[in-house]
């Protein structure tokens, strides 16, 4: 028989599940705003604890059946080169990753997005 100490420890170990959905009409930008908001509200409703992402999105597909080019960034380079630091885990379409290093809960306030091409010029 579990005691209520044994349900708590138990519920304590449990991450805190983030999902988001990205819809046709978004880009990149306000995809990759939207779930640092989340990741942020999760932080600051549950401080510490692990945080898994599930990502969606609905559209977003080339003539071959692939992401477009904004939605393959979204998840190879926002994803898993900028918010998987803070995440425990991210289940994506492209990419099912777990992050072997304690997750940061330093989340940054804001996010400044800067176009590459723009930046070489």
């Amino acid at each position: 028989m579990k005691t209520e100490q044994t349900r708590r420890s138990e519920s304590d170990n449990k991450a805190v599940a983030i999902y988001h959905v990205v819809y046709e009409h978004e880009g990149f930008e306000k995809s990759a705003q939207a779930m640092l908001k989340l990741v942020r509200q999760a932080e600051e409703a549950q401080p510490g604890k692990k945080r898994n992402l599930y990502l969606d999105i609905e559209g977003h597909r080339n003539h071959k059946g692939g992401f477009d080019p904004d939605m393959s960034e979204l998840q190879n380079e926002f994803l898993l080169g900028f918010l998987s630091r803070y995440l425990s885990e991210i289940h994506a379409p492209l990419v099912n990753a777990r992050n072997r290093y304690p997750q940061d809960n330093e989340i940054p306030s804001t996010l400044i997005i800067e176009d590459k091409g723009a930046a070489a010029m």
